[in-house]
């Protein structure tokens, strides 16, 4: 019987270790199928603050759940190894906090975004190609918020030109970035 408890509590060990992981991919897969064309961004951004209180939590969720017997975690006997195997779990958790950061922050920007439609003016001041396992499509602009990058679509950035301006409509991400409310439309001036 005790064996049997033992297996469980092994392989819940490797749940709750390989959870934030989990919830990570979910969250950046949902908000790369969602946010493809309509985000206009001013960069990449990190923030620490939020990773390390992901860890932090992380880990003191890990230790409280081994003082109560819930999981088990199997460490080598030899010291060398086990603060090999802790500071690798640590590392670990860092790097799903740091993925699970972002997804957070991706969607619940957009899902907390702003109920208030702004008008700005964009010009074009750049267009990028971006070659990996997928060609993605960048065009930048230059705004009074500063200069923002929206994903286009193959066909529609060969539509755009350098010096065109452009009205849209947004609203305000929660956090950071504009969300366009509606496409595009080309001004004459």
């Amino acid at each position: 019987m005790k064996g049997k408890n033992a297996t469980r509590r092994q392989k819940v060990s490797g749940i709750i270790l390989t959870l934030p992981f989990l919830c990570a991919v979910t969250l950046l897969i949902i908000g790369l199928f969602t946010l493809d064309d309509i985000y206009l961004d001013k960069g990449f951004s990190v923030n620490f603050t939020a990773i390390i209180l992901l860890s932090i939590t992380h880990i003191v969720s890990i230790i409280i759940l081994i003082r109560l017997d819930k999981i088990d975690i199997d460490l080598p006997i030899s010291k060398v190894k086990k603060a090999f195997s802790i500071i690798g779990l640590v590392i670990m958790s860092i790097l799903f906090s740091f993925l699970l950061e972002m997804g957070l922050r991706m969607n619940l920007n957009y899902w907390l975004k702003g109920n208030t439609v702004e008008k700005i003016e964009l010009v074009v001041i750049d267009k990028n190609i971006s070659h990996g396992k997928a060609t993605d499509y960048y065009i930048v602009f230059n705004s009074n918020y500063g200069n923002l990058k929206n994903k286009v679509r193959r066909r529609k950035y060969e539509t755009f030109s350098i010096g065109e301006k452009y009205s849209a409509s947004v609203n305000k991400g929660f956090f950071e970035g504009y969300f366009l409310t509606e496409p595009l439309n080309k001004t004459n001036d």
